[in-house]
């Protein structure tokens, strides 16, 4: 998966980008990163596993974007 300035390639768009969700304990941690990532512009799908942690993002958009939307959240992403 090629990036370059934390675009997604067209492929990574499709199949989506993983991240691991830190400071997420509850249903509603898991409604504020959904409804952040969500909120960026390009952003088509979003999947979250709480028991997880984990974080998928479908769309054309950049890494930067979900992390510092997240971030605004008060939650901290890692790629996975």
């Amino acid at each position: 998966m090629s990036e370059q300035n934390g675009a997604l390639s067209d492929e990574a768009q499709q199949a989506g980008i993983d991240f691991v969700v830190k400071g997420m304990t509850c249903e509603g941690c898991a409604a504020n990163v959904t409804n952040a990532a969500r909120r960026v512009a390009g952003v088509t799908r979003v999947k979250l596993d709480l028991d997880a942690a984990t974080l998928r993002v479908v769309g054309s958009t950049d890494v930067e974007a979900i992390t510092a939307a997240v971030k605004g959240a008060g939650y901290v992403l890692e790629r996975a």
